[in-house]
């Protein structure tokens, strides 16, 4: 063996440095594009109505009303990507795992699961607000990716969704393999003296030794590493959909306002009376 092929292979086994140091967090920010606040100021029409089949006699507010319901829940749960950021950065991070219901592997387990699922429905959120201001009218079991490409949108919308969708690829995969398949992720560079060290030291009654690299176990070192893998993957994932929904919501302001502009027009309610001036730019 040549000397340099020796030095490859004591490399190959060769730990990198662990990065153990918090990242600055991305807070993600749910409702704060102008689409949205107009939805929540013509939503406020419902108070008229005590009853959703008194909503369904005037369109107008049928279809302000549908709106910000689907907004809603898109807002909703791109807010609940937080609750998978409050998990990656604890405070203060537990000093011991003895009292606590899960050890520190699960910890990261859960933290990674909250956030796959909660992330990949984000574009599935988005798709039924889709159905709901170009009036589609999929069911929302029907409300797929495929299903509304196909339909009657616009070519700028379709390019969108298609970039949104593809963004989020490596997520979908790494959800549908963890869920569907049960395969897991590492989270530090040696993941299997971790499971074990966890259990042994957050549950049972502990565990020294040395881990493959020759190190000597430190679980809590072990689980900062964890941490700060998955708050990268936050951070540039959070902001990629934020940008990609602001994108969404100025392609989305512009067809709902084409579509209840005449609703409005024609409504002799007399209820919301100022809807249908659009909020200057």
């Amino acid at each position: 063996m040549s000397d340099s092929s020796a030095i490859e292979d004591q490399n190959e086994w060769k730990p990198k440095r662990r990065q153990t140091r918090f990242l600055a967090r991305h807070i993600v920010s749910s409702d704060s594009h102008g689409f949205i606040g107009r939805l929540y100021d013509l939503g406020i029409v419902s108070l008229n109505f005590d009853t959703y089949e008194e909503v369904c006699q005037f369109p107008d507010c049928k279809y302000a009303i549908d709106s910000v319901q689907w907004v809603e829940n898109l807002a909703y749960r791109v807010e609940s990507l937080n609750l998978a950021g409050d998990l990656l950065w604890p405070k203060p991070v537990p000093k011991s795992f003895k009292e606590m219901p899960v050890s520190r592997y699960q910890w990261l387990t859960i933290a990674a699961d909250v956030f796959l699922m909660r992330y990949v429905s984000v574009v599935d959120c988005a798709l039924l607000l889709v159905n709901q201001i170009y009036q589609l009218n999929l069911p929302p079991r029907s409300c797929t990716v495929q299903k509304v490409l196909k339909a009657s949108i616009s070519a700028e919308l379709a390019c969108h969704i298609r970039h949104m969708f593809e963004q989020q690829e490596s997520v979908r995969s790494e959800r549908n393999a963890r869920i569907h398949h049960g395969f897991e992720r590492d989270f530090t560079d040696d993941d299997r003296t971790f499971k074990t060290a966890s259990l042994f030291n957050d549950k049972l009654n502990g565990m020294v030794g040395t881990d493959i690299y020759g190190r000597n176990i430190d679980v809590d070192l072990s689980f900062r590493e964890g941490l700060v893998n998955l708050q990268r993957d936050f951070n540039r994932h959070v902001r990629e959909i934020e940008k990609q929904l602001d994108r969404l919501y100025d392609l989305l302001s512009d067809e709902f306002e084409e579509r209840f502009a005449p609703l409005i027009a024609a409504a002799t309610h007399g209820m919301n009376a100022r809807a249908k001036q659009r909020p200057p730019a």
